[in-house]
């Protein structure tokens, strides 16, 4: 059985203990998205000490509230809309101990055009925002299928 498995399963029975003391980390996540699905499970693995490179510290973004759901995980909540440049440099520029990003969040619009738009201005704002020198340029695939469009953005 997998430690994912194994830890999945049990996952939701397991407490974090604030007693624990002073922690020292060697992996540190940003998960942009940590409301949703995935970003919810992530928050709730990551810290835990049985997850390879555990435990984690553990930054969440999301644009809402933190949902009381959720409000029992170690995690160092920000509330931060990454559509807006200057709402996502104030918030995530101060977040230097970062190791590893999990970006699991998705804007839907009403067109493709519009998807294209905001999705990748929300990748861009962060990145921009998380790096101290943001990098020249960059490549992405938009979609995983056999006509995958490749984008090479300058910023």
């Amino acid at each position: 059985m997998s430690w994912w498995w194994s830890g999945a399963i049990g996952a939701a029975r397991k407490k974090y203990d604030p007693n624990d003391g002073a922690r020292t980390y060697e992996s540190v996540a940003l998960v942009v998205g940590v409301t949703g699905i995935v970003g919810n499970s992530l928050a709730e693995i990551l810290p835990l000490a049985d997850t390879p490179g555990g435990p984690w510290k553990v930054y969440g973004v999301a644009r809402r509230p933190r949902p009381d759901w959720n409000a029992e995980y170690p995690v160092e909540y920000i509330q931060c809309d990454i559509t807006d440049a200057e709402d996502a440099q104030s918030k995530l520029s101060k977040l230097t101990d970062i190791t590893h990003v999990f970006y699991v969040t998705w804007a839907n619009k009403s067109t493709e055009a519009e998807n294209c738009r905001v999705n990748t201005l929300m990748l861009r704002n962060l990145l921009v925002a998380s790096s101290p020198t943001p990098p020249t340029s960059a490549t992405f695939a938009s979609r995983p299928e056999p006509s995958t469009t490749w984008v090479r953005s300058s910023w």
